[in-house]
C-alpha cells in the first residue's frame, strides 16, 4: 500500500492498523517489550532524545497525522515492511471492540516503541527511585548520531500536519 492509498485510510483504520502491527512486532520479538506503560514508553523517548540532545515532542499531540506518520514508516521500513503489508492488504474493520478513541494515543506511541525496538536495544528499569532507559547497538553503545536520526525521525511523526 502506497503513501496515497494510506491517506484514503479511515483515521479509525489507520489506529487499528497501527494496534494490529505493534501487537505482530511485540510477540515476534526474542524478548517481551521493556516497558508495562504508556508512561514508560514515553519515559523511554524523552530518554532517547536526552541521548541525542534533542528536545522531545509533544507526544499527547498524537492524533491522525502522527498515526498516519508512523504507519507509513512502519509499512516502508525494511524491518517491518513484511508484518505491515498483510495488514494493509486487508485492513482491520471497526468491530467497536477496540480501544477508545480517545486512547489513540497510546496506540501510536506503543507503534513508536514496537519500532525504535527494531533500531536500537533498549533496556528500561528503576534505579534508586530513578526510571533509566540504557540503548545498545550491537552490543556496544550507538553513536549519538544514530540517536539523533532516530530521535529526528521520531519528532517528524509528532509535528502537526498541515
Amino acid at each position: 500500500m502506497s503513501t496515497a492509498d494510506l491517506t484514503r485510510l479511515p483515521d479509525r483504520t489507520v489506529v487499528l492498523a497501527l494496534e494490529e502491527i505493534t501487537h505482530t512486532l511485540t510477540a515476534a520479538a526474542p524478548t517481551p517489550l521493556p516497558v508495562a506503560s504508556a508512561g514508560e514508553a514515553a519515559d523511554v523517548i524523552d530518554a532517547l532524545f536526552a541521548a541525542a540532545r534533542l528536545d522531545p515532542p509533544a507526544l499527547g499531540s498524537a492524533g491522525p497525522g502522527a498515526a498516519r506518520a508512523v504507519l507509513a514508516r512502519l509499512a516502508a521500513d525494511e524491518d517491518s515492511a513484511a508484518v505491515s503489508a498483510p495488514v494493509l492488504a486487508d485492513p482491520p474493520a471497526d468491530d467497536q471492540m477496540g480501544l477508545a478513541e480517545s486512547a489513540d494515543h497510546i496506540v501510536v506511541i506503543g507503534a513508536v516503541i514496537a519500532w525504535l525496538r527494531l533500531k536500537v536495544d533498549f533496556r528500561f528499569h528503576r534505579k534508586d527511585g530513578v526510571n533509566e532507559v540504557e540503548f545498545e547497538l550491537s552490543q556496544k553503545p550507538p553513536t549519538a548520531g544514530y540517536l539523533q536520526e532516530l530521535a529526528q525521525i521520531i519528532k517528524d511523526f509528532f509535528q502537526p500536519q498541515p
